[in-house]
């Protein structure tokens, strides 16, 4: 990764969820700046913990989907990337999730 997050240019071996991450955060950080919004702030509108808002921003956590649902609801936009807005990545370095049955 060259720079600093969110806004890095990702290595081109990121794991495949690094991009959605990194657009989740953006997206995150820029609805909390137009509604001026601070995270204890959100925190309590979205019963989300502050902690965990600040580990998102800093892409220390992968959001799991209830605190995403809270957080778009709390701050009334959609935060999740359109698919789109993701770059893809290929998978050639991830391992096959299927095996062949020996003896078979």
């Amino acid at each position: 990764m060259r720079g600093f997050w969110p806004d890095a240019d990702l290595d081109p071996d990121a794991p495949p969820s690094a991009p959605a991450a990194q657009q989740l955060a953006r997206a995150l950080r820029a609805a909390m700046t137009e509604t001026a919004t601070g995270q204890r702030a959100l925190a309590a509108t979205s019963g989300v913990a502050h902690t965990t808002i600040g580990r998102i921003l800093a892409g220390t956590v992968l959001c799991d989907i209830g605190s995403l649902a809270r957080l778009e609801q709390a701050l009334g936009r959609r935060l999740w990337p359109e698919r789109d807005d993701v770059q893809s990545r290929p998978r050639s370095k991830h391992r096959a999730t299927t095996r062949k049955a020996s003896g078979v």
